[in-house]
C-alpha cells in the first residue's frame, strides 16, 4: 500500500518532465535562433574537386604492402554547411570498394568533424584540426571494421593547392594494424 502511494506521488511529480518545459514559440523565432554559417568552414574548400590518387597501404597480417588507387569527388551540400565526398578505390587483390564521407565544423566544440561507411562494411566518426602554418590536416577517428573496433590517425599536407600528401595509421588496441600512404593529385575542381 505504502508503495503504491509512493509510485503515485513519483508519478504525479514526474508530470510535468513527461509534459516538457519547452517554451512556445514561432517559426521566424525559431529560425532566429539558427547559428550563422561558421567561417571556419571556408577552410573546407581546399577539398573540394576530383582527386586521383596512388598509393600503399601495409597490412600487419601481410607480408607484402598492396597498391591502392582510387577517385575522390568532394562538394558543398547542405547550404555550404557539409562536405560530401564520394569515393572510389582499388587495393590490389582486393577488388574495387567504394566509401562516402561527410565533413563540418562544429562551432561550439571548435572542431572539424566526419563520418564515414564503406562497401568493406566499415563506419566510422572522426575529427580533424588544420595546423595553417604548414597547410596540415591532423586526424582522428575511431570505426567498427570487419576485423573489429579500431582507432586511427593521420596526416593530410596539402604540398600545393592540387596535392595531397596522406598518411593514416590504424591500430586494434595497442596494435598498429595498417599503415597506408597516398598522394592525390587534383583533376578538376
Amino acid at each position: 500500500m505504502i508503495r503504491t502511494r509512493v509510485l503515485s506521488v513519483a508519478a504525479l511529480l514526474s508530470l510535468p518532465l513527461l509534459v516538457g518545459c519547452m517554451p512556445k514559440m514561432t517559426v521566424a523565432e525559431m529560425k532566429a535562433m539558427m547559428p550563422g554559417r561558421p567561417a571556419e568552414l571556408d577552410a573546407l574548400n581546399a577539398w573540394v574537386g576530383e582527386w586521383e590518387w596512388e598509393g600503399s597501404a601495409d597490412f600487419a597480417m601481410l607480408e607484402a604492402p598492396l597498391k591502392s588507387k582510387g577517385l575522390m569527388k568532394t562538394r558543398w551540400e547542405g547550404d555550404d554547411r557539409y562536405l560530401v565526398t564520394d569515393g572510389k578505390w582499388s587495393m590490389e587483390g582486393l577488388g574495387e570498394m567504394i566509401g562516402h564521407e561527410t565533413w563540418t565544423y562544429d562551432s561550439k566544440s571548435k572542431r572539424y568533424r566526419s563520418t564515414w561507411v564503406d562497401s568493406m562494411g566499415s563506419s566510422g566518426t572522426g575529427e580533424a584540426r588544420l595546423d595553417a602554418d604548414t597547410n596540415t590536416w591532423h586526424f582522428k577517428a575511431s570505426a567498427y571494421t570487419p576485423f573489429g573496433k579500431n582507432s586511427a590517425m593521420g596526416t593530410a599536407v596539402f604540398l600545393d593547392n592540387d596535392t595531397i600528401e596522406l598518411m593514416w595509421c590504424e591500430m586494434m588496441g595497442m596494435t598498429k594494424t595498417t599503415e597506408m600512404r597516398a598522394v592525390a593529385k587534383r583533376v578538376s575542381r
